[in-house]
This record gives C-alpha cells, sequence and structure tokens, in this order.
C-alpha cells in the first residue's frame, strides 16, 4: 500500500542530541564533572616540576629554610584572593592572571621553604588531586547513567508505540526478527554511539586539550613536534570512519536476517521436525552465521587497525620528542629536567585520549548505522490513520455497506474488485467461497486494518476514514483461525487489558463460551498461567478462551475468521457452541471454510477472485444449484 512521503530528516547525531535533551541537566552535571577531572588530571601532572625542580635538585638540605604555610601565606595569598574574585566575576583574563599568580607564589614558598616540608606537602597535594579526580570520576558515571539510561527507556518506548500505531500493511511485509533486533542491538549500539559522542569522547578531547596545554607552557618548541603528528592522524582516523559506517550498516542487516531465521525457527519447530527439515534448517542456518561471520571479521579488523597506526604515530612522536629534550638539557640550556618531565608525561598522556578517541569512533559509526535503522523504523508512517476531526459517531445502530470496494496489497494485483454488499444491525452474514479468494480481506477492512484502494466501506452511513479509528475498533470482537494468546493466566487473557473486572463477568464470559469445564479442571483456575502463546491449551481451549475474551468485550460487531477449520470435530463442536451463544442477536461476520457452520446465517455470500458471485440464505444457495451447492455436495457427498 502507499506510504506518505516521509518529511525532510534532520541528522542522525542532531536526532540523537534531540532524545538528550530532556536529561540536559543530568547531562551539564555529567560535563561539569568531566571538566574538572581533565583539570585534576592536569594539575596531578604539573605536581612533577615543584617535585624535580623545588625539592630533589635544591642545594639547600632539611632544615634549612623558612616554615612553609606562613612563607604559603605571604607568596601566594593576595594572588589566591585576586582568583577568588575573578572566578566570582566570571572575569576570564583575570582567572588566568590570578591562577598564574598563585602558581608562581606556590613556587618561590617552595624555594626558600626547608626540604621536608616541601616533600611531604607535595605528597599530600597529590593524594588530594588524585582523590578529587577519582570522586569526579565516579559523579561523571553516576550523573551520565542516568541520562543514557533515560533516553534509551524513551527510544524503546516510542518506538513500541509507534509499532502499535504503524497499519497491517508493514507487518504483512516486516520480518519480526529485524523488528526485534532494532529493540535490542540496535537501540543498544546507539546508546554506546551517545555515550560516545556526548561523554567518552568530549573527556579524552578535554584531557587532550589539557595535556597540550601543559606540554605548551613546559616547553613550546617540543609541543610543536608533537603537533605534527595530529593531522595524518585525524586524517587517517576520518577515512577510516566512513568505512567502518557503512560496513556496520551490513552486518547490523546480518544480524537481523540472523534474528529472523531464528525466531522462523523456533516458532515453526513442530514443522521443522514434521517435515524433518532439521538438517535443511541448520544449513540455511548455517549460511546465513557465515555470512555474518565474514562481514563481521572484515569489520572487526579494520576497528583493530586504527589503534596501532595511532600508538605508532605517537611513539615516532616520542622518540624526536626524548632526542630534542635530552639534546637540550645535556646542552645546559632554559630547559629544566622538571620541565622536560613535565612535558614528557604531558605528551606520554596525549597518547591515552588519542588511542581511546580512535576506538571510539569505531563505536560510534556502529551505533550511528544502529541509529538509522531505529530512525527509518520511527520515520515509517502508517497508511492507516484515525481523522483529525472525526465524524459525529455513538456506536452502531444501523448496517455496514461495501460500495464498490477495490483493494489490492501490492498496488497491482487486485484482491477484491468491485465488491458490494451490506449488513444491517442484527444480521449475520457468512462468507464462503475458494481459499485466497478475499474473504479474510473483506473482514480486515471492517476495522480498517487496510483502507481500499477505491470505493468505500460505511458505518451508519459514515465511511469509515471518517470515524473515530479506536471507538470503531472498540465496537468490534474479533476471533481469528490463529489465536492469540499471552504468557498471563487464563483471567487476563480473558480480561486483556481491562481493569478492575469483577471476577463474576469473567466467570460468565467463561461459561457462554464455554470454556469452564476446562479452566475448572487446571491446578490454579482462573489463576492459571497458560504459557508462550497459550502453549499448555488445545486448539480448541484456546479458541474458547478468545471466545470469553470477546463475550467479556460485549462488541456491536463480530468478526469470526474461520475460527473453527484447524480443529477436530469435537472441538468444533464446542466452538460451534460457543460461537452461536455469542452471536445471538448480534450482528456478524462470520468466514467459514466448513459449510456446517454457515447454516444459521440471515445471508451466505459466495466469494471467489475477489468478486461476489452468489448471494443469499442457505437453502436459496442450494436451490439454485450454483457454486455454493458444489462446494456443498463436495464437503457432504458420501459417495
Amino acid at each position: 500500500m502507499k506510504k506518505k512521503k516521509a518529511p525532510a530528516r534532520r541528522s542522525t547525531v542532531m536526532r540523537i542530541l534531540a532524545l538528550v535533551r530532556p536529561y540536559w541537566k543530568w547531562m551539564a552535571g555529567a560535563m561539569l564533572c568531566m571538566v574538572l577531572f581533565a583539570l585534576f588530571s592536569g594539575a596531578s601532572l604539573g605536581m612533577i616540576l615543584p617535585l624535580f625542580d623545588d625539592v630533589l635538585t635544591v642545594d639547600r638540605q632539611p632544615g634549612e629554610g623558612g616554615d612553609l604555610l606562613p612563607l604559603l601565606r605571604e607568596n601566594a595569598g593576595p594572588a589566591w584572593e585576586t582568583l577568588g574574585s575573578s572566578l566570582v566575576s566570571l572575569d576570564p583574563a583575570g582567572t588566568v592572571e590570578a591562577a598564574t599568580g598563585v602558581f608562581e607564589g606556590i613556587r618561590a614558598t617552595f624555594r626558600r621553604s626547608d626540604p621536608y616540608q616541601v616533600l611531604l606537602a607535595v605528597i599530600l597535594g597529590l593524594i588530594l588531586l588524585v582523590v578529587l579526580k577519582n570522586v569526579l570520576g565516579f559523579m561523571q558515571i553516576f550523573f551520565l547513567s542516568r541520562a543514557e539510561q533515560g533516553v534509551v527507556t524513551d527510544v524503546r518506548r516510542k518506538l513500541y508505540d509507534h509499532l502499535l500505531e504503524l497499519d497491517m500493511g508493514f507487518y504483512s511485509s516486516a520480518r519480526a526478527g529485524d523488528i526485534m533486533a532494532r529493540f535490542t542491538s540496535d537501540v543498544g549500539n546507539m546508546n554506546w554511539a551517545m555515550t560516545e559522542m556526548l561523554m567518552s569522547v568530549p573527556r579524552q578531547a578535554v584531557l587532550l586539550l589539557v595535556y597540550l596545554a601543559l606540554a605548551l607552557w613546559a616547553s613550546w618548541r617540543l609541543a610543536l613536534i608533537t603537533l605534527l603528528v595530529f593531522p595524518p592522524a585525524m586524517l587517517f582516523i576520518l577515512v577510516l570512519s566512513r568505512r567502518l559506517r557503512r560496513k556496520t550498516h551490513v552486518s547490523q542487516e546480518r544480524l537481523a536476517d540472523f534474528s529472523s531465521i531464528l525466531q522462523e525457527t523456533l516458532f515453526g519447530i513442530r514443522i521443522v521436525k514434521a517435515f524433518s527439515m532439521e538438517s535443511f534448517e541448520s544449513r540455511r542456518f548455517a549460511g546465513m552465521l557465515e555470512v555474518h561471520r565474514k562481514t563481521e571479521t572484515s569489520l572487526q579488523r579494520e576497528r583493530a587497525f586504527a589503534s596501532p597506526v595511532t600508538e605508532v604515530m605517537g611513539a615516532v612522536a616520542s622518540a624526536f620528542i626524548m632526542w630534542y629534550g635530552g639534546r637540550a638539557i645535556l646542552s645546559g640550556g632554559d630547559l629544566t629536567t622538571g620541565r622536560f618531565l613535565v612535558f614528557l608525561a604531558a605528551a606520554l598522556s596525549m597518547m591515552s585520549p588519542i588511542k581511546i578517541i580512535s576506538h571510539a569512533n569505531s563505536r560510534i559509526q556502529s551505533g550511528l548505522a544502529s541509529a538509522q535503522r531505529v530512525f527509518r523504523l520511527m520515520d515509517t508512517e502508517p497508511s492507516v490513520v484515525g481523522p483529525e476531526v472525526p465524524a459525529p459517531w455513538d456506536g452502531f445502530s444501523e448496517a455496514i455497506e461495501f460500495r464498490d470496494v477495490c483493494f489490492s496489497y501490492d498496488g497491482v494485483t487486485r484482491v477484491l474488485d468491485s465488491v458490494s454488499f451490506t449488513i444491517r444491525k442484527g444480521e449475520i452474514v457468512a462468507l464462503v467461497g475458494p481459499s485466497g479468494g478475499g474473504k479474510s480481506t473483506i473482514a480486515d477492512l471492517i476495522p480498517r486494518f487496510y483502507d481500499p484502494d477505491s470505493g468505500s466501506v460505511t458505518v451508519d452511513g459514515h465511511d469509515l476514514r471518517t470515524v473515530d479509528l479506536q471507538a470503531l475498533r472498540r465496537s468490534m470482537g474479533i476471533v481469528t483461525q490463529e489465536t492469540v494468546l499471552f504468557n498471563d493466566t487464563v483471567r487476563n487473557n480473558i480480561a486483556y487489558g481491562a481493569e478492575d473486572i469483577p471476577e463474576e463477568r469473567i466467570l460468565l464470559a467463561a461459561e457462554v463460551a464455554n470454556a469452564m469445564e476446562f479452566i475448572e479442571e487446571m491446578p490454579r483456575g482462573l489463576d492459571t498461567v497458560l504459557g508462550e502463546r497459550g502453549a499448555r491449551l488445545s486448539g480448541g481451549q484456546r479458541q474458547r478462551i478468545a471466545i470469553a475474551r470477546a463475550v467479556l468485550k460485549d462488541p456491536d460487531i463480530l468478526i469470526f475468521d474461520e475460527a473453527t477449520s484447524a480443529l477436530d470435530t469435537h472441538s468444533e463442536r464446542m466452538v460451534q457452541k460457543a460461537i452461536d451463544g455469542l452471536v445471538s442477536g448480534r450482528t456478524s461476520l462470520v468466514i467459514a471454510h466448513r459449510l456446517s457452520t454457515v447454516t444459521k446465517a440471515t445471508r451466505v455470500l459466495y466469494v471467489e477472485d475477489g468478486r461476489i458471485v452468489e448471494t443469499g440464505t442457505h437453502e436459496e444457495l442450494l436451490a439454485r444449484d450454483g457454486r455454493y451447492r458444489k462446494l456443498y455436495d463436495l464437503q457432504f457427498s458420501t459417495g
């Protein structure tokens, strides 16, 4: 069926950011902790300078020099007060100048103080910085986990709600395994991409900037050598990221194929065993696994290639740094041992952020490919939607009418061709005919699972497309050949979605559906769990639970789509008895393969090749000696 054209969409990254927006407070807290974590990391490295230049290489002996604290107040006190004022007034230039003054005051204090006191102060300061850094690292995860889990929950909820809004045309072509993969692995990968983009990469980038600033402060000449390695590394990462995203998208598609085959096998295991097709299914699954293995192996190899290349580039830069810095110290230049060690520590520390960023890039590309799959599903628009302003309709009161209805599932092959008929209130209309004639399609148009290509279906004179969709479906009860039960109690399967239903009503519905005879034999009666898809019940028992569900709903319109065709004779009789009790006095459409179930119908429509070719009562159609009579004789012939 035709879909509405989707509007232009924002980039994948921008859509992820829009999902994060409701949690901006948590993200802001995480980012503040991230920046402070980076600053304390740089400060802990900076402690190397006073340790070497002001403690380990000074000429004073222990016990010489003044007391540390009075000298510290004298040298750094005024600058510290200025720093506080600058921070309060949000003066960046003043803050930098004051911070420099504090640092120089501390170093001046160290040069004039007792070396033992300075050593102790440096050690305590280093421990304090490390403790604060790790507390901030924990707080960053504390804030981030709340935001990222909130986003994951929102995405899955929105995706689930959107799936509930999609029409049956979507489900007739979509694979359940593919949808499941988008809920699980794709949303998980999307979460990883969000975490990497908003936290991991920014955190490593800030650390990189802090280490770079520290390196520039220690020796700008050596820093320039270090910077030479960045352009080729960034170019390499950019080229690799494009290849990774393409391959990751293919890998996710293969994973969806894998999930679909697995789900089909689990749901159809009875057929697999009945036809001795274990070997065939094993080969089919092995072939899919092999395709996925090759795709994933190639992807993993390219991911693994990024880290070694960036590390080798860093090692080459480090070799130049050590050679140049070592020569500068040995020649007695202005580069002190402390400054060189600070620079070396900062330069080597830059390797970890670069390496993590290169690793993060592959995860981001994988996550963005998954996010595109998730958003593509979210962007799928239903072709059946309720009207913006519904027509006034207070419930079924007159008739359902098909007027020259034509329909096709693919827009090409007609399944219904100029179908016209009326179901008046209180009538029981039966549809019979060969398989594939269009009977179930007619039934699916009444609750608007699909819309006709041309013509119209009306209820009480209103085109269904003008009636509130939820109100229309609430007025109907539908029982199909493939009964859907949930892994829940008998009570909740009958009451399905309705809360605070008195037990008496549930028991009455089960009684009308002839279900009490087996419910009473269950270990816990109405509170017995039925298992997945009602696996603990027979086909006839599942159908009677479904009929009890329809009884409890008390609908104006009933639709039975071959509800007894897959049952044995005894089960069919029990279910038919339940159906007879339910349709009494109600407007009903009954699709039947066995003609024994339609003898009580007000009218019988014989449907073949998408057309209604015969109409009348059971007796009238038998008397005409037409297609219905031939079908009847075929089913009830004793010769």
